[in-house]
């Protein structure tokens, strides 16, 4: 018998509702790191990720009845019914809220045409940006700032206190919510307001028959609910400094080495572009595994090869003003694809073909080359 995220995950996949003792047992076993890690991983990522709606509204379920079990005011059936009731916002605020989705990719892609559309649809409105530091940078010139500390690593309760204590400043008359599908509310669960104060785009389930990806799919749901014509973008205010060069290559992960292609490949891609005469900038990530293996590319290239390590918005100027950008799927590609820059990106380790058509970068002009690689 498998793991308890797996077992849940195989009810979802039939089709049947996860049974109490085995919600019981999720939420137990979140108590501790490694349950934590199992539950995010095995089951609620899984259920993402597939883009399936009935997996979809199985996420739903299951997430509200955990809910309800790590916070106990919180009543999965209250819930549930306030989300069915999400639609367009029929206040006028004083200020709109735009929720991070946690990850850089996803707020570039996804969430920087949400403040695009606030500024549009709301112009005597404050518009903040919800979230971690690092992400607000890559666009503290368009937005102010609300900030919060979301740990992609915490604990279960430790990442529901965190929303819950957000939805305390957010649940106030004046105030708009725009949730692009983020973690913070945990994909619009959590009551970050009432509906009338709140746009959601479901991300998972809009506009399933079709192939594009999400940055696009974004653009056409605020299109349809807001009449507004948006676009991904950065605007970040930066302070580094980091050398204007010919490539700029990311070969972070996200901490998942499926994505990455195995042999010389990272060492015969930097060495055959210095070879041919290109600088090169290479982001040396946030320390770890990731930062030795670009130190190690450091010592055994020879050519005009720069790295960077720090914060990540200065990285995307960089991205901006090269010529070129190349990585694995990872944030690095979408800032490429919002700022026009051509681009490869290498798709290594996704769970299905669907991943790959809402995870490409949305290019402009067709500026982007895709390099899958794996098998699903």
């Amino acid at each position: 018998m498998g793991s308890t995220p797996l077992r849940a995950w195989e009810h979802c996949v039939r089709g049947e509702r996860v049974p109490d003792a085995v919600l019981d047992a999720l939420a137990a076993e979140a108590e501790a790191e490694a349950g934590t890690r199992a539950l995010f991983g095995e089951l609620i990522e899984p259920l993402s990720d597939s883009f399936e709606p009935r997996l979809a509204e199985a996420y739903l379920d299951t997430f509200a009845r955990l809910l309800e079990r790590v916070a106990p005011e919180l009543k999965a059936e209250a819930l549930l019914r306030r989300h069915r009731a999400l639609g367009t916002p029929t206040e006028k605020p004083r200020r709109v809220v735009v929720l991070s989705r946690v990850t850089l990719g996803a707020d570039v892609a996804v969430v920087s045409p949400f403040l695009a559309a606030a500024a549009a649809v709301y112009p005597d409105a404050e518009i903040l940006f919800a979230g971690n530091l690092k992400n607000y940078e890559l666009f503290e010139e368009r937005a102010g700032h609300l900030p919060l500390r979301y740990g992609r690593t915490a604990l279960l309760r430790e990442r529901v206190a965190v929303g819950l204590a957000l939805a305390g400043q957010l649940d106030r008359p004046g105030t708009v919510v725009f949730d692009a599908d983020s973690r913070l509310s945990q994909l619009g669960l959590l009551p970050f307001g009432p509906p009338e104060r709140y746009l959601f785009f479901p991300s998972r389930a809009y506009r399933p028959e079709s192939s594009e990806p999400i940055a696009a799919l974004a653009c056409a749901f605020l299109r349809e609910r807001l009449n507004c014509e948006t676009k991904p973008f950065i605007a970040p205010a930066v302070t580094g400094w980091v050398p204007p060069t010919d490539v700029t290559i990311s070969l972070g992960v996200g901490e998942n080495p499926a994505k990455r292609l195995s042999g010389d490949f990272e060492q015969r891609l930097v060495q055959g572009l210095l070879d041919q005469g290109h600088s090169v900038l290479l982001d040396k990530g946030g320390g770890g595994e990731e930062t030795a293996r670009v130190e190690a590319l450091e010592q055994s290239c020879r050519g005009a090869l720069y790295t960077w390590q720090g914060s990540f918005a200065p990285f995307a100027e960089a991205i901006r003003a090269s010529r070129l950008y190349i990585g694995y799927d990872s944030a690095g590609q979408h800032v490429a694809a919002a700022c026009g820059v051509r681009q490869i990106t290498v798709f290594a380790g996704a769970p299905n073909r669907r991943f790959i058509e809402r995870w490409r970068p949305w290019a402009v002009e067709g500026r982007a080359a895709l390099v899958e690689a794996g098998s699903f």
